[in-house]
């Protein structure tokens, strides 16, 4: 791709994000890349690993208690994507904060901590408990609130559909989080996606990540019945980012917030439509699940790109 004449951001350099300078604008989505450990014997063919250049993992989501996930099977591929109802399975909070976080910090993943409760009032003392145990964590930049996973019989996209509900959960959280960067993940499962992102900007989040995965089902045809023990679950990858661009085209215009895009982003091309529309940063998600090399892969070509 030939960087064309109206392009001008440096995406070789670290940039600020409320209180943190991140170290790049090409990052893991939650629940992409594990909790950010699992690849650092991986070698590519050019000696490369899969962290180079990235600016931030954004880890599975954790929740203040540990969850075992929905019924398998979890995972349907599509013709241009995936059919996910994981369930946020993971170990829970006070698990994560012993073991998964310090071991992100002691390697040096510039992290993202996503973060889902059941209710506003529970992001509080997470936040707080979580400041506590890493204050001094230097590689540990953040928050994202996932306000909207379509997977969870318990809150769900619903859970984060209202703007007052968004406004509560991410003003809790910003009380407890004084210098760390703040982001709300939003539901593309919603009429007006700007009205709940200017609800988060004015509760206090430094930015907000858009989309989150799109509900949809897939039916087997061998039974006659839908391929997920839960009927739905949530939809990404290729098929999305028409949506994901339209989202984040109406958070930009409409809530003058900055703006984390996400959805069906594999390559430097994809990547630049959302840079295009004034997203800060942007987020690989399903391709990093099936090559965990992509997201460098893109932070690599992208840092190329923007210099030549």
């Amino acid at each position: 791709m030939k960087r064309p004449g109206w392009w001008s951001l440096d995406m070789g350099a670290p940039f600020r994000l409320g209180p943190r300078v991140l170290p790049g604008r090409v990052w893991t989505a939650s629940g992409c890349f594990g909790y950010g450990l699992a690849a650092h014997d991986f070698v590519a063919a050019d000696g490369s690993g899969p962290y180079a250049g990235l600016g931030a993992v954004v880890t599975k989501t954790v929740t203040p208690q540990p969850r075992t996930g929905n019924p398998m099977p979890r995972l349907v591929e599509t013709a241009c994507g995936a059919l996910n109802s994981i369930g946020l399975e993971n170990v829970g909070f006070e698990a994560f904060l012993a073991t998964v976080l310090p071991e992100l910090e002691a390697r040096g993943v510039p992290t993202i901590v996503s973060l889902a409760a059941t209710r506003p009032d529970d992001f509080g003392p997470m936040a707080r408990r979580l400041h506590e145990a890493a204050s001094g964590f230097a590689h540990w930049h953040g928050v994202e609130l996932n306000l909207s996973c379509p997977n969870v019989a318990e809150g769900g996209h619903d859970f984060g559909s209202s703007p007052d509900t968004v406004a509560r959960c991410v003003a809790a959280a910003r009380a407890c989080l004084p210098d760390r960067a703040l982001l709300a993940k939003l539901t593309p499962n919603t009429a007006d996606i700007a009205a709940l992102a200017a609800a988060a900007r004015d509760a206090g989040v430094d930015a907000v990540a858009a989309i989150n995965t799109v509900v949809g089902l897939d039916v087997d045809l061998a039974t006659g019945q839908p391929h997920l023990p839960r009927r739905f679950g949530g939809y990404s990858g290729a098929a999305i980012q028409p949506i994901a661009l339209a989202k984040v085209d109406q958070v930009v215009r409409g809530a003058g917030v900055p703006v984390v895009g996400v959805g069906g982003i594999a390559s430097v091309e994809d990547a630049v439509k959302f840079f295009a529309l004034g997203a800060v940063a942007v987020q690989v998600g399903t391709a990093q699940m099936r090559d965990p090399f992509a997201a460098a892969h893109v932070a690599a070509a992208i840092g190329q790109w923007s210099s030549s």
